[in-house]
């Protein structure tokens, strides 16, 4: 339901595709280098050395683009007025931006279509604005109640496992090392991104998977001899209940 309402209000009020003002941090996780065009659609590709920038876009005949969130910059700008369009040379490498006159930028500004959290934020502020500038508040206090109730159900649930795997004095590890993981979390997600975080989560879920499918393989016989067993003795027609 949460996940379905959110995607509604994201759809209805259109900013999947708005660009917002943006800070573009050069050495940030939501970066990356792109070719293509708007119409054909970007790819992702290899970051050059230098990509040289010239009164905010990209040269005459550039063939890789700064992106954010896959998404080409149209322009970039210095300040966060967005009034002083930038001119020089960004370097992926290094994480910055060099000017004409040997200024180093470590983040620019310009126009960008979000995504996640940023996203959800825009969307709800948008949409809740014909009542005031507070839409972006319910994501901010919805995010902060979901996340600390998965935090203390998911502690709860794997301590209950590390207690049927290994015994009672196994909680306390296993709730070091989950705190552990949860400010580990928060500075992968500081340092390169929301974007890396779902990788992670996409190769655990992966690997969660296997033991289900070996425990669907290895219990499969011990199923069926289960439901021929219950279609034997026709229980429904004693009890009335299926």
């Amino acid at each position: 339901v949460i996940c379905t309402m959110t995607a509604l209000v994201i759809v209805v009020t259109g900013v999947y595709s708005e660009r917002v003002p943006t800070e573009i941090t050069l050495g940030g996780g939501d970066l990356s280098w792109v070719s293509g065009d708007a119409g054909v659609g970007y790819e992702d590709v290899a970051a050059p050395a230098e990509i040289l920038i010239q009164n905010g876009t990209h040269a005459a005949g550039s063939a890789v683009f700064v992106a954010w969130h896959e998404v080409a910059l149209e322009t970039l700008y210095t300040d966060e007025g967005r009034t002083q369009a930038f001119t020089g040379s960004v370097f992926p490498a290094r994480g910055e931006a060099v000017d004409d006159e040997g200024n180093v930028y470590v983040s620019l500004w310009g126009m960008a279509i979000e995504s996640g959290a940023p996203l959800t934020t825009y969307a709800f502020r948008t949409g809740l604005s014909p009542l005031g500038d507070w839409g972006h508040f319910v994501v901010i206090f919805s995010v902060l109640l979901f996340g600390i109730s998965t935090a203390i159900a998911w502690s709860y649930y794997g301590d209950r496992c590390a207690i049927y795997l290994f015994g009672e004095g196994a909680v306390v590890p296993y709730k070091v090392v989950y705190l552990i993981m949860h400010l580990l979390g928060a500075g992968v997600v500081g340092a390169a991104g929301i974007s890396l975080v779902w990788d992670l989560g996409d190769i655990a879920l992966g690997i969660v998977i296997l033991p289900n499918l070996i425990a669907l393989v290895l219990l499969s016989g011990k199923i069926k001899e289960l439901t021929d067993d219950y279609f034997e003795r026709k229980p429904w027609k004693t009890s009335g209940k299926v």
